[in-house]
C-alpha cells in the first residue's frame, strides 16, 4: 500500500475564518509508505476527576506516565516513522487501495447520510456538496445500494464530473441461501445505471448472517463479473478477521474492508485484523473516526454525554453507544482531555496552527496500520477545511502515546469488526 502527496497547485480553498488557504491537486505525486506496531493489552489507570482539570501541558504529562505500560514493540497502538513525523502533509493525498490500481482519497465523502434518519435535504444541495468537496481535493465518494436515493445522487454528480471515484457497497442480508449469479450481476448492472458508469471502480461485500456460509461463494460470483469488467475491484465491509481471511483464501481478490475504527473503537486493531491486512495487501477504510462529533470540542468538559435530543440522527445514536461501550463518559472525557492537550501541542509547535480534537482524531487513525483512508459523513460543506487541515500534520511519538495510555483502559466495543452489532458478543 502506497500513499501520495500531491506537489502541484491547482485548487485553493479557504477555511471557515478566511485565511490558511489549502492547496489542493492529486495529479504529480511521489510515494512514501504505512508503518505501524502490534497489540498489547495493559491497563492502567488515573483519577480522570483531578486529571480533567490538569492545563493541556500537564495532561500530556501525566497521560505519559502510563504510556510506557502500554507502547512499546508490541503496542497495541498506530505508530509511524521517524521520516514521516518530519514530511509535512499540504493537501489531501491520494492512496493506492490494497495491491489494486485504484487510488483514492485518504479522507473520502460518506453519504449514509442521504439514506434516510439525517433529516431532510435538497438533492441539489447534495450535489453541490459533492462538487465543493471534490474540489477541496476529497475526490471519492462513498455509497451504498441500500442508501435509498444515495447512489443515485452520487450518479448524479458522476455525470457532470466522471473524474470523480465512486465507491459502492453489494449488501446481502436476506435470502442469503437463494441469492445466485443472475441476482449478483442484476444488482451490479443495476449500480452501474444509478452511478452512471460503465463498471464499478470498488464494490465492497457486506454478508449479514455468517451462519450461512455461502459468502465466499456469492463473493466468486463477484469476482466473476470483475473478470468481465462490471466490477474493477472487490472489498469487503463489516467482515471480521476469521472471514474476511475465507475470503482472501477462497479466491476473491479482495482489497479493502470499510470498518468502524476510531480511538472510541479499536476492534479492527485488536482482533488482528489489521496486522493480517498489513500482510495480505488489504487497506482499511475507517468510518465513524470522529464519532458524529463526540470527539470534538463540542463535548469537552460536559458532565454527561449526547442528550436523547442530540441524538435525532442514525450517526448519533450509533456513536453514541460506541461511546457507552468504550466506558464511563469520565473516561471518554479524559480522552478528550487529552487529545485537546494534544492539539494545543500540535498548535504551539507551528505545525497545523488551528488543529482541534476532531484533526487529532482523524489523524490518529490515518497513521494507523493498514488504513488507506478516513470515511467523513457529509452533510453539508462547514468541515472542509477542517477535515483537510487533518492531512497538514503529523502526531509526534509522546503524543500518540499519551492517547494510546487513555485508550487502553477502555472497557469496549468487545470483540471482532461489527460483533456487536451482528448479536454475536454482547
Amino acid at each position: 500500500m502506497k500513499f501520495y502527496f500531491s506537489t502541484v497547485v491547482s485548487v485553493t480553498f479557504l477555511n471557515s475564518h478566511g485565511s490558511s488557504a489549502f492547496s489542493v491537486d492529486h495529479t504529480s505525486r511521489t510515494s512514501s509508505s504505512l508503518h505501524a506496531t502490534s497489540p498489547n493489552s495493559s491497563n492502567p489507570t488515573t483519577n480522570v476527576d483531578d486529571y480533567v482539570n490538569l492545563n493541556r501541558r500537564d495532561a500530556i504529562s501525566n497521560a505519559l506516565k502510563t504510556a510506557a505500560l502500554v507502547t512499546g514493540a508490541n503496542s497495541l497502538y498506530p505508530s509511524v516513522s521517524a521520516a514521516a513525523e518530519e514530511t509535512p502533509l499540504t493537501s489531501v493525498p491520494m492512496i493506492q487501495l490494497g495491491n489494486s490500481s485504484l487510488n483514492v482519497s485518504r479522507t473520502i465523502q460518506g453519504y449514509w447520510q442521504l439514506a434516510g434518519g439525517h433529516g431532510k435535504y435538497k438533492p441539489d444541495d447534495a450535489i453541490s456538496n459533492m462538487e465543493a468537496h471534490y474540489k477541496a481535493g476529497i475526490t471519492t465518494l462513498d455509497t451504498a445500494d441500500i442508501y435509498g436515493a444515495s447512489e443515485a445522487l452520487v450518479g448524479r454528480y458522476m455525470k457532470t464530473n466522471p473524474d470523480a471515484i465512486p465507491l459502492t457497497k453489494f449488501c446481502c442480508f436476506k435470502f442469503l441461501d437463494e441469492i445466485d449469479k443472475a441476482e449478483v450481476r442484476a444488482r451490479i448492472t443495476k449500480a452501474c445505471e444509478r452511478l452512471q458508469v460503465p463498471s464499478l471502480p470498488l464494490v465492497q461485500f457486506f454478508w449479514s448472517n455468517y451462519d450461512i456460509k455461502r459468502y465466499v461463494d456469492v463473493g466468486l460470483m463477484l469476482a466473476e463479473l470483475k473478470e468481465e469488467g462490471l466490477i474493477q475491484n472487490i472489498g469487503a465491509t463489516n467482515f471480521d478477521l476469521k472471514r474476511l481471511r475465507e475470503l482472501k483464501e477462497g479466491g476473491v481478490p479482495i482489497v479493502s474492508n470499510q470498518v468502524q475504527l476510531s480511538c472510541l473503537d479499536s476492534r479492527p486493531i485488536q482482533s488482528g485484523m489489521a496486522d493480517w491486512c498489513a500482510e495480505n495487501d488489504v487497506s482499511l477504510i475507517g468510518f465513524g473516526t470522529v464519532g458524529s462529533g463526540i470527539l470534538s470540542e463540542r463535548y469537552l468538559g460536559r458532565a454527561t454525554g449526547p442528550t436523547q435530543e442530540e441524538k435525532n440522527t442514525a450517526s448519533m445514536r450509533m456513536y453514541s453507544k460506541t461511546a457507552e461501550r468504550f466506558g464511563s463518559w469520565k473516561l471518554v472525557q479524559e480522552l478528550l482531555n487529552t487529545m485537546d492537550a494534544v492539539a494545543s501541542d500540535v498548535r504551539s509547535s507551528g505545525r497545523c496552527p488551528e488543529a482541534n480534537i476532531s484533526n487529532i482524531a482523524q489523524r490518529y487513525v490515518l497513521d494507523t496500520k493498514s488504513v488507506a483512508s478516513v470515511l467523513i459523513g457529509v452533510r453539508n460543506q462547514n468541515h472542509i477545511a477542517e477535515n483537510i487541515r487533518s492531512h497538514s500534520f503529523q502526531l509526534n511519538s509522546d503524543e500518540r502515546d499519551a492517547i494510546n495510555a487513555v485508550i487502553a483502559k477502555r472497557k469496549g466495543p468487545a470483540g471482532d469488526v461489527w460483533d456487536i452489532e451482528r448479536g454475536t458478543v454482547v
